[in-house]
C-alpha cells in the first residue's frame, strides 16, 4: 500500500464539516429548496426558497446535479450537466479478514472507451470492503435504484481478483448520481454574466479527494469577489469527534456503561451501536428531521 494512500468516510466527513461549521457561526437550512432567483443587472438580488426569501451578498453553486438548473436561475447558464449513475456494493466484514487489507485494482478491469476506471475493492473504515461503481448513463438525477445487473457484473469483474466472492457476501448497496459535464472536467470559477455567483459544478471523481483544494480556490473567489473579507482568529478548526463505543478499550467501555446504562444497549449487533450513540448523533449541533 502506497504510504500517502488513505479512506475516509465520505458522510462522516460531510457531517463533521457541518458541524464544524455550525461550531464557527454558520447557519445550516434542511429541506430548503431554491425556487427562482431575481437578478438586477447582472446581480443576484433574491434567492427564492420554499421557506422564504434571501437576499445574499453571494451565491455559490454546489448543487451537484441540479448546479446547471441553479446556473439558469442566476442567468448565468453556460454548462451542461448530464448524470451518469454508478451502483457500489458493500461486503460482510469477514471477507475482508478472509481476502485482503487495502485497495486492490487490476489495470485491465478498466475500460478505456466507457467512462469509468472499472471500480474496484476498497476498504472502507469500518472496515468492510465496498466494490464498484460501475458507471452509466441516466436522464434521471435523482436516480438512486439499484438493478440486478449492476450487482452482477460488479461482482464479476471483481471476480479477477476474488473468485470466490459471491452475493452471499453483500450486506447492502446503493446506487448514485455523478454530476458529469460533458467536457468531463470540474467547472470551478466566478459567473460569466453574473457578478456575485462562483459556481463550483461537475464535480465527479475524485471529486472527494479534491474537496480540500476546491474548497481554498472557492474561499479565494469568494474573498476576491466580497473585497472587504477579514481573517476570523476566532475560527475554532477542531470539531469533538463522537464516542465510537465499539472501539473503546473493555474498561473505558465498563466506565461508561456504569455512567450511562444506554452505552449497554446494543441496537446494530453487526456494528455494535449502542442507543446513546444515536441519542448522541440525533443531539449533536447538526439537527436531525427524521
Amino acid at each position: 500500500m502506497f504510504n500517502d494512500a488513505a479512506q475516509v468516510s465520505p458522510y462522516e466527513v460531510t457531517i463533521a464539516l457541518a458541524e464544524n461549521a455550525l461550531d464557527n457561526g454558520a447557519r445550516i437550512y434542511l429541506d430548503t429548496f431554491v425556487k427562482d432567483m431575481k437578478v438586477t443587472n447582472n446581480e443576484i438580488k433574491e434567492v427564492i426558497t420554499n421557506k422564504g426569501t434571501i437576499c445574499p451578498k453571494i451565491v455559490i453553486n454546489a448543487a451537484g446535479v441540479f448546479s446547471e438548473d441553479i446556473a439558469k436561475l442566476a442567468d448565468d447558464h453556460f454548462f451542461s450537466i448530464h448524470p451518469r449513475k454508478g451502483t457500489d456494493l458493500i461486503l460482510d466484514k469477514k471477507v475482508f479478514t478472509k481476502y485482503a487489507k487495502h485497495t486492490l485494482g487490476l489495470k485491465h478491469l478498466s475500460d478505456a472507451r466507457a467512462k469509468t476506471k472499472g471500480g474496484g475493492t476498497i476498504v472502507t473504515v469500518d472496515g468492510n470492503f465496498l466494490l464498484g461503481p460501475d458507471a452509466y448513463e441516466t436522464p434521471f438525477k435523482e436516480d438512486f435504484s439499484t438493478e440486478k445487473q449492476s450487482i452482477i457484473d460488479i461482482l464479476n469483474r471483481q471476480k479477477a481478483l476474488f473468485k470466490n466472492i459471491s452475493t452471499k457476501d453483500i450486506i447492502t448497496y446503493f446506487s448514485g448520481t455523478r454530476a458529469c459535464t460533458y467536457e468531463e472536467d470540474f467547472i470551478i470559477q466566478k459567473g460569466k454574466w453574473t457578478k456575485n455567483i462562483i459556481h463550483a459544478a461537475g464535480i465527479q471523481s475524485p471529486g472527494l479527494s479534491c474537496s480540500p483544494a476546491i474548497g481554498k480556490e472557492v474561499a479565494k473567489l469568494t474573498a476576491v469577489l466580497l473585497k472587504d473579507t477579514r481573517f476570523n482568529s476566532n475560527f475554532n478548526p477542531k470539531r469533538e469527534p463522537p464516542i465510537d463505543f465499539a472501539s473503546l478499550p473493555l474498561e473505558m467501555k465498563d466506565n461508561l456503561i456504569k455512567r450511562n446504562p444506554n452505552y449497554g444497549e446494543v441496537i446494530c449487533r453487526c456494528e455494535k451501536i449502542t442507543k446513546q450513540e444515536i441519542i448522541d448523533a440525533i443531539r449533536r449541533p447538526l439537527p436531525v428531521n427524521s
